[in-house]
């Protein structure tokens, strides 16, 4: 039986503090030799582009992949299919839209829990949208937001986040007029802006400061300069190649830093990568995400769907050809 995993099941079935859960465990997978994660597949489709991201996780029996699709003017759709290893069996297709905004929270999560500094924390928030909502539901999961200065090109975007937070967690939010002004004095930067000019200066940067970067999937897209990069003492990423190869500002800081220079956070996670040492160093995580991130979600929303009675019961459906 295949289960039809809807947009809003997506929504009601799994929580950010499930989704940070199943990255902590996802990347100790992946740092412990459990993963097989091929590059992503980019293909450019008429004016537009199909990239499907396939992962086996062999340690804990699941395989899939995640294919999305951008056509201008359209938008883009993401669906997340999901395996059994043991078996073959297709358990789940389903929408992947919410699964990928969570997942990308929820890995900004596990890595600003080893590199930023310990205690509350006064955050800035560069963006509004989807991403940038849940960069910071990240953070109140981890119980570490002591206030957040926001900031967004559309004042009446970053006026209703501000609204939203305060009304759902009571967040002290401060709405300011430049990026520059949500850093000064900020603890923590998130930023989480598809854009194809820079909007985080590295000469912006304090001592102390971590940054997540999690808006750039593109090489057309600029979010981050080389200063960020340069200025950061430990940089760590989601995925080498995926960072490297695919987010404009990295390809951009490629005088700057090297795939060498930087840590991948399965790494972190496993203890074979170092955490911040002193709280003067400024830390960088980057990401693109990767196919593990998004079938160990998958994984949990399957589960929790099951659980809930959630979903659309396909019977029948592959046809099982006998080998």
């Amino acid at each position: 039986m295949t289960l039809l995993i809807r947009h809003g099941e997506v929504v009601s079935s799994t929580s950010m503090a499930d989704a940070i859960v199943a990255m902590e465990s996802a990347f100790l997978e992946e740092g412990n030799g459990g993963v097989t994660l091929p590059a992503r597949i980019n293909v450019k489709a008429g004016k537009g582009w199909l990239r499907v991201g396939p992962v086996v996780l062999e340690h804990s029996g699941w395989m899939g992949f995640k294919a999305m699709n951008l056509v201008p003017g359209q938008g883009v759709r993401y669906q997340v299919h999901l395996y059994r290893i043991e078996t073959g069996e297709l358990l789940a297709i389903m929408d992947a839209q919410h699964l990928t905004t969570l997942r990308t929270g929820a890995t900004s999560a596990v890595a600003t829990r080893r590199l930023a500094r310990k205690g509350p924390a006064t955050i800035a928030l560069i963006g509004a949208g989807a991403e940038a909502r849940a960069q910071l539901e990240a953070m109140q999961a981890l119980g570490i937001v002591r206030q957040v200065r926001v900031y967004s090109r559309t004042p009446a975007s970053r006026e209703a986040l501000a609204t939203d937070f305060r009304a759902q967690y009571g967040m002290d939010m401060k709405v300011v007029d430049s990026g520059r002004e949500a850093v000064e004095g900020s603890d923590i930067v998130l930023a989480a802006v598809k854009s194809s000019e820079t909007v985080l200066f590295g000469e912006w940067l304090k001592p102390g400061m971590h940054v997540n970067s999690v808006g750039t999937a593109r090489r057309d897209q600029r979010e981050i300069d080389p200063e960020v990069f340069s200025r950061s003492e430990v940089i760590v990423v989601d995925t080498r190649e995926g960072v490297f190869g695919e987010a404009g500002d990295a390809v951009a800081a490629k005088d700057v830093v090297k795939p060498e220079d930087v840590y991948e956070l399965c790494a972190l996670v496993s203890g074979k990568a170092p955490m911040r040492s002193n709280d003067e160093q400024i830390t960088l995580f980057k990401s693109v995400g990767t196919g593990v991130q998004d079938i160990a979600l998958a994984a949990v929303v399957y589960q929790n769907a099951l659980k809930a009675g959630l979903g659309i019961s396909i019977d029948g459906f592959p046809i099982l050809k006998q080998g």
